[in-house]
C-alpha cells in the first residue's frame, strides 16, 4: 500500500523549509549572512578577431594567432580546416591545451583513432588577460 510510509519522517528534500526563520539566520544565501558575495560586474563585450562577431561564451573561446585576442572555437576550427589538406578518412579534432590534430579513425564506430599531425593553435603556458577575468569569476 502506498500510504504505509505516510507518518514516517521525510529523509530527502528541502529540509530547511521546516526550520523556523530564527534558526536559518546566518546561513549562506540569506540576507543576514555576513559572507554575502558582491554582485558580479558585467564582462566587457569581446569580438572575434576572425569573423568580427560578438563572443557570448568566453569559456569556449580560444586565443587567436594575432596577439591572443579571443576567437570563436568554430572560427578557429574553420581556419585550420582551410589550411590543411585532408585525405580520405581524416578529420580535424580538438585534442586539448590549445591544440588541434588531424586524426584518422580506425573503424566506422569512430571510437579509436590515430593522430597524424598535431597543430598547435595557442602558445603553451601563455596567460591571457581575458581568460584571467573568467577564472576570477569562477573562483579559480
Amino acid at each position: 500500500m502506498a500510504d504505509g510510509n505516510r507518518d514516517t519522517r521525510r529523509r530527502f528534500g528541502r529540509r530547511s523549509r521546516s526550520r523556523p526563520a530564527s534558526v536559518r539566520q546566518g546561513e549562506p544565501g540569506t540576507d543576514d549572512s555576513p559572507d554575502r558575495q558582491q554582485p558580479l560586474v558585467a564582462m566587457p563585450e569581446m569580438t572575434c578577431s576572425i569573423c568580427g562577431k560578438q563572443i557570448f561564451d568566453l569559456s569556449s573561446a580560444l586565443a587567436g594567432k594575432d596577439g591572443g585576442s579571443p576567437v570563436h572555437f568554430d572560427c578557429a576550427l574553420a581556419q585550420i580546416a582551410e589550411g590543411e589538406h585532408l585525405e580520405a578518412g581524416e578529420k580535424i579534432a580538438y585534442i586539448g591545451r590549445g591544440a588541434f590534430a588531424v586524426v584518422e579513425y580506425r573503424d566506422k564506430s569512430m571510437t579509436a583513432f590515430t593522430v597524424k599531425r598535431r597543430i598547435q593553435w595557442e602558445k603553451e603556458g601563455e596567460k591571457y588577460d581575458w581568460r584571467k577575468s573568467i577564472q576570477q569569476r569562477f573562483g579559480l
